[in-house]
């Protein structure tokens, strides 16, 4: 089931990219060359999983686990970019600023930590945190200023919902993961619980499809 969820979602992260490249003439704003750089890490995220081929979280491929949270890393960057480059004109603007350094820190540590500890800490669980902060001020932004756009027609939006989508099951099940022993019975039982953060990846990767899809109405970016 894994691993075939793995295939499924680098197949809808081929198609992302296909949609990048192919809306990379047309006129959008400047943050959506987070985005282009997020599908293009995501691909070789996928890419070190598929070579790989280890049972999630089994601390023997060091090596190929160090590459994936270097990559989720550089991702988590540029959302938090992204984040900011739609909002750089709220009343948030600067906490958006400070929360990106403090994510990318705790990453880093907890990447130390794992890496000279041996213990198990998912780093992205600081990111899928701070990133749910960043969505909340998105979505309050929009509750306090006039409406002028329409949602369902709007690039960010759909991003956000993508990026609120995965973080609300990538922080719970990044957590949890910690107490569930990774051998015997149990072993399935993390894979599986694992494989409900993936899928909520893959439809982040399907909401960025939509947002390209958006910008055939400039008005709405």
């Amino acid at each position: 089931m894994y691993k075939f969820i793995v295939l499924i979602g680098t197949g809808i992260i081929l198609i992302a990219f296909f949609f990048a490249i192919t809306y990379i003439k047309k006129r959008k704003p400047d943050y959506f060359k987070y985005i282009f750089l997020y599908l293009l890490s995501g691909l070789l995220i996928s890419a070190n999983t598929i070579m790989a081929n280890t049972s999630a979280w089994i601390l023997k491929n060091t090596k190929s686990i160090l590459i994936e949270q270097v990559l989720i890393l550089l991702q988590s960057l540029l959302l938090g970019k992204f984040c900011l480059g739609v909002l750089k004109e709220s009343v948030y603007a600067k906490k958006i600023k400070w929360l990106i350094y403090l994510m990318i820190l705790t990453q880093i540590i907890f990447i130390i930590i794992v890496h000279t500890e041996n213990i198990e800490i998912r780093p992205s669980i600081s990111s899928n945190l701070i990133l749910l902060i960043f969505c909340s001020y998105y979505f309050r932004n929009l509750m306090t200023n006039e409406p002028t756009l329409i949602l369902v027609k709007s690039s960010a939006f759909w991003i956000f919902m993508g990026i609120f989508f995965s973080s609300c099951i990538g922080f719970p099940v990044g957590t949890l993961t910690q107490f569930i022993p990774k051998y015997g019975e149990y072993g399935h039982v993390r894979s599986q619980i694992f494989s409900i953060f993936n899928v909520s990846l893959i439809f982040l990767y399907l909401f960025i499809i939509k947002s390209y899809i958006c910008l055939k109405h400039p008005q709405n970016l």
